[in-house]
C-alpha cells in the first residue's frame, strides 16, 4: 500500500479585531444618506367585553356532587366575616341567623368511610346583617354521644368505631355489630320555644347554644313529657311504653352479644 503524501497547510493569520472606542469620548456622526431607525408606536386596542362562555349544566352539576361529600375537619368557633364575592344584599332583607346542619365527616384518619347518612352531624350559622349587608359564619360539629367516642379531644383524629345503619367499616362484621343505631344528629335543625335542636329520626335530639353553637347535651323528649304529664295528674303507661323502654337498649347496642 502507498502512502500518500501529506502537506501541512499554516492557516493565514487573521488581522486583530477592531478595538470599539468606550462609549462617551467619541461622538460618531453618520452620513445623511443613512436610514435612521424610527418608532412606531401601536395603535391603541379597542377596548372590549370579555365573552362569558357557557358552562355545560352538567360538568358543574359534577363538580357539585364530588364536592358535597368532603369531610370538613374544620370548625369556626368564632365568628368569620364573609367577603361578598358577587352581587349585593338587600338593603331590606331581614336581619337574623339561618341555621344548616348536615353529615359534615365522611372518612376518619385511619382508612374507613361511613355513608353520608351516618356522618357527623355539623352544624352551620349564617348571621345576616342587611342592614349593613355583613354575613358572619360559625361552624361547629354536635359533641354526641358517638362524637365523644370517635374523636380524639387531644388530638382531633377521628376512628369510625361504630358503623351506623347505612354503613359497614372497613374490616367490620355485618352481623354482631348491634350498636348500629348511632345518633349523630345529621338531619335537620329546629328552633322551638327559644331553643335550639339538631335533630335525626332514630333518637333524641341534641339541644345547643344558639349564639356559640356548643351542645348543651341531649333532649329526652319522652322524659320531659312524662314529667309534664305527672304534674297534671299523674302519668298512664301503655303498650308502646314498654315496647319502647324494650326495643332502646338493643338499637342502642346495650345488650352486647
Amino acid at each position: 500500500m502507498q502512502a500518500k503524501t501529506y502537506h501541512s497547510t499554516i492557516p493565514p493569520k487573521l488581522p486583530p479585531p477592531a478595538k470599539i472606542p468606550p462609549p462617551g469620548k467619541h461622538n460618531i456622526s453618520l452620513p445623511s444618506n443613512v436610514p435612521r431607525a424610527i418608532s412606531i408606536t401601536a395603535p391603541p386596542t379597542p377596548s372590549h367585553e370579555v365573552p362569558i362562555l357557557d358552562v355545560d349544566d352538567t360538568v358543574t352539576a359534577y363538580w357539585d356532587y364530588q364536592f358535597l361529600f368532603v369531610s370538613q375537619r374544620a370548625e369556626a368557633a368564632e365568628p368569620i366575616n364573609l367577603r361578598l364575592v358577587e352581587g349585593e344584599i338587600p338593603l331590606d332583607f331581614p336581619s337574623g341567623t339561618y341555621y344548616l346542619t348536615g353529615p359534615g365527616l365522611f372518612s376518619d384518619d385511619h382508612g374507613s368511610t361511613v355513608h353520608p347518612l351516618d356522618g357527623h352531624g355539623y352544624l352551620r350559622a349564617f348571621t345576616i346583617d342587611g342592614t349593613n349587608g355583613q354575613v358572619k359564619f360559625m361552624a361547629r360539629y354536635i359533641q354526641t354521644e358517638a362524637q365523644s367516642e370517635e374523636r380524639d379531644p387531644v388530638t382531633g383524629k377521628w376512628r369510625f368505631t361504630h358503623r351506623g345503619p347505612f354503613s359497614v367499616l372497613k374490616g367490620g362484621k355485618m352481623v354482631g355489630n348491634t350498636k348500629v343505631m348511632k345518633n349523630v344528629a345529621n338531619t335537620s335543625v329546629l328552633r322551638w320555644g327559644g331553643r335550639l335542636f339538631c335533630l335525626w329520626e332514630g333518637g333524641d335530639p341534641y339541644e345547643l347554644e344558639s349564639g356559640t353553637l356548643d351542645t348543651v347535651g341531649k333532649f329526652d323528649v319522652i322524659k320531659d313529657d312524662r314529667e309534664k304529664m305527672s304534674d297534671v295528674g299523674g302519668l298512664k303507661v301503655d303498650v308502646w311504653d314498654v315496647a319502647a323502654e324494650i326495643l332502646k337498649p338493643i338499637l342502642y347496642g346495650k345488650y352486647k352479644s
